[in-house]
């Protein structure tokens, strides 16, 4: 009797040998394609995105630094308008404040010598509360004014005679040195001025004081002389003769020079000069005056500084970095010491 084997014949898995279609199964070209097609519309759409959120970063960040750059010195620079001609009522003197020229790109701010501070004088204190008065021209030589001594004739008139200060010093000159020595002694800016006389119109010529000699020991006291050394030669029509003065002033000079923006403060030269803004393509400055109305692009040293109403600076400047697109500042200022200044 036969018996029946429960068990199946084992049965193997077809092999990959034995099929080659199925060994090469794999992306069609159209598949290829069209997974190519929507990855280059994906990667141009994040492109965009990136590209546009770039722009927006770049925008933001140079209109930041320009606002910074720019508006900080526009600031820096209005405030010094604002505070011109301060203590230069008490000179009587027909000076302008404020003196800009848009062709060199340039404005210089003027003030007075407040009265010294008893931080200013040290031991010297007789000497607060006092300010260095303008002194009289008595004779040039190259580029040295002799304030004390004689005339050029040998004459020595009453201005110019020594007056004696308990320090050995002279009177008119001491509130200069201390002065000085409240600045450590560093260059200062100051005015030849020579009054009208006649025909003859006033005339103001800026120059730089870089030393104050001190008083001869000539035993005879009418006969001692001091002498003040300037930066560069006296300019031509100022001496003793035509009643000139010598004026020390405070002094801020702004200027655009190679896409920068500098200050210079008292008698630094252009070299000793601040960077206060960089890429500044211009400075533009314009007045108003009045009696008669007009608006003007230029201001002298004479002014009319009793006529101005108000000034507006325009600054134009870059971010520096990203699109460096130009950005333009303006601000308009009413100097506020205008008003105290009666007509000469």
């Amino acid at each position: 009797m036969e018996t029946l084997c429960c068990t199946e014949p084992k049965r193997t898995l077809p092999s990959l040998a034995m099929n080659p279609e199925r060994a090469q199964a794999g992306f069609t070209l159209t598949e290829l394609l069209v997974g190519m097609s929507l990855l280059a519309v994906v990667m141009m759409v994040a492109f965009s995105l990136f590209d546009s959120s770039n722009d927006l970063v770049e925008s933001d960040t140079g209109r930041i630094m320009a606002t910074q750059n720019a508006q900080t010195a526009l600031d820096i620079m209005s405030n010094d308008m604002r505070q011109a001609g301060e203590n230069l009522a008490s000179l009587r003197l027909p000076v302008s404040g404020i003196e800009f020229d848009n062709a060199a790109q340039s404005l210089t701010v003027r003030r007075g010598i407040p009265p010294l501070t008893a931080a200013q004088v040290g031991a010297a204190t007789d000497m607060i509360s006092q300010r260095p008065a303008p002194l009289v021209v008595c004779k040039v030589t190259a580029n040295r004014i002799e304030v004390v001594g004689p005339l050029p004739d040998n004459t020595t008139p009453s201005q110019c005679l020594y007056q004696a200060h308990p320090s050995g010093d002279d009177n008119r000159v001491r509130p200069w040195r201390v002065f000085f020595a409240s600045q450590s002694n560093a260059p200062q800016a100051a005015l030849l001025y020579r009054p009208a006389s006649g025909t003859t119109p006033a005339a103001f010529a800026p120059v730089v004081v870089t030393t104050i000699g001190t008083i001869s020991s000539n035993a005879d006291a009418t006969k001692r002389e001091l002498w003040l050394d300037l930066r560069d030669s006296v300019p031509a029509g100022f001496s003793s003769s035509n009643g000139s003065q010598l004026i020390l002033i405070d002094q801020r000079r702004y200027w655009v020079q190679d896409s920068e923006l500098k200050l210079a403060v008292a008698g630094q030269t252009n070299a000793q000069a601040q960077t206060v803004a960089f890429d500044v393509d211009s400075l533009v400055l314009s007045a108003t005056l009045t009696n008669p109305t007009a608006t003007v692009t230029s201001l002298a040293i004479n002014g009319p500084w009793n006529r101005l109403q108000t000034v507006v600076a325009t600054l134009k400047a870059r971010s520096g970095q990203g699109r460096n697109a130009a950005r333009t500042f303006q601000a308009t200022v009413y100097p506020r010491n205008v008003a105290s200044e009666a007509a000469p």
